[in-house]
């Protein structure tokens, strides 16, 4: 507090130096300029004074007395000047240090009526601390406080557990997860809990324990939407893409379409290379452009693509830009495959197919693993095809890019 009022004064008494160096009364202009202009007329008479004496038409008496009377008239009009002109140095300088007393007089008045005066006390830091919210810790502190008094409390265990698994305890999460399966066994939303957290206990390895615990729950519980999340990671992670297509088939069934769990769900199985059911698709939004595409491989060329290869299906448009304005990642195990292309793929605003009149449609097995192409890719290509009318293109791969 002694440091505030210390800085306050500091401000005021340099604001007051500012002024003072302004109210320094600097010198008077019209003073100066009247009395040059007196001493060159003066020169000037005297100049001309010795002129008409040396031409003869004044003599020495007539010279020395006009002279007098001109030395006596510049002194006379000095002095008059000086008399009319005079004034106190600091003329003015009382109703500015009146304002400058005002000002921070005022400014201290608003500040204890409408500011917080009290937050100046360190004394009161505390009390306004009180009043913030509660930190994690400080949370889980007091839950713990909580169960100490009421141990058979499910709901406490269940949120100290989830409390401790988001601060990476997971030792304390587990063993808060066992008091609360202990007083509810058969709860199948605490055992996947229970299993996540096993799971990362050893580093996010879903198989053993965890996966055992995740299957009895599948048993008795079979459409568990975390269950069937897990059960499809961890199919996914042992290398049985038909288990975690059939897991993640069965939750995105129970997801509303065009919801953000639907879309990340679709887009983590694009990803990994699964197919999206068409039933469960997303259909293009009313009055965007849509191409359907179904690719097949040539049988020719099926010994030189494995399973696993990526296989790209894009379009381009016809006349514009080389980048795709549409494209799908899936998998040579899932041809022969239909994909839907549409406006809500597009990379950027500017580039969607509703934008263009004709676009070609392309398919590339990507030997390489590059989207873009390289010698060694099966490709195929259609067409300039019309984008209105929701059109439906039949591609073969059939070729090898060179």
């Amino acid at each position: 507090m002694i440091v505030f009022w210390l800085i306050a004064a500091g401000l005021i008494l340099a604001a007051y130096l500012l002024f003072w160096w302004t109210l320094r009364r600097p010198p008077r202009l019209d003073t100066q300029i009247d009395l040059q202009a007196n001493l060159t007329a003066h020169r000037q008479r005297r100049r001309e004074l010795e002129q008409e004496r040396a031409e003869g038409k004044i003599d020495q008496a007539q010279y020395e007395q006009l002279l007098a009377e001109l030395d006596r008239d510049l002194l006379d009009l000095s002095e008059k000047h000086n008399r009319g002109k005079s004034r106190p140095p600091y003329h003015g300088i009382v109703p500015v240090f009146l304002a400058l007393g005002l000002i921070p007089l005022a400014a201290m008045m608003l500040y204890f009526s409408l500011g917080r005066p009290d937050l100046l006390n360190p004394r009161a830091i505390p009390q306004a601390q009180k009043n913030a919210p509660p930190s994690l810790e400080e949370a889980i502190a007091k839950i713990e406080r909580r169960l100490q008094d009421n141990p058979n409390d499910l709901e406490g265990w269940v949120l100290l557990a989830r409390s401790y698994q988001a601060t990476g305890r997971i030792d304390k999460a587990l063993a808060a997860y066992r008091k609360a399966l202990a007083l509810a066994p058969d709860n199948p939303d605490l055992e996947v809990r229970y299993a996540e957290a096993l799971a990362q206990s050893k580093g996010g390895d879903l198989s053993g324990e965890p996966l055992t615990i995740i299957r009895k729950v599948l048993e008795t519980h079979p459409d568990h939407p975390y269950a069937l999340w897990l059960a499809g990671m961890a199919a996914l992670h042992a290398g049985d893409r038909d288990s975690a297509q059939r897991y993640w088939n069965k939750l995105l069934a129970q997801m509303p379409p065009g919801s953000q769990p639907y879309r990340q769900l679709t887009a983590m199985m694009q990803k990994a290379g699964l197919q999206v059911p068409q039933s469960s698709a997303p259909q293009p939004a009313a009055g965007g452009a849509s191409v359907q595409v179904t690719v097949r491989l040539s049988p020719e060329l099926a010994a030189r693509a494995k399973p696993d290869d990526p296989v790209y299906v894009f379009a381009k448009a016809a006349s514009g830009p080389p980048m795709p304005l549409a494209i799908v990642r899936k998998q040579v195990r899932d041809l022969p495959l239909t994909v839907t292309l549409d406006d809500s793929m597009a990379m950027m605003p500017q580039l969607k197919l509703s934008r263009f009149p004709k676009v070609i449609i392309g398919a590339r097995v990507a030997k390489s693993g590059n989207a873009q192409g390289a010698p060694g890719d099966l490709e195929g290509q259609s067409t300039p095809a019309a984008v209105s009318g929701h059109p439906r293109v039949e591609l073969v791969i059939d070729q090898v890019r060179s």
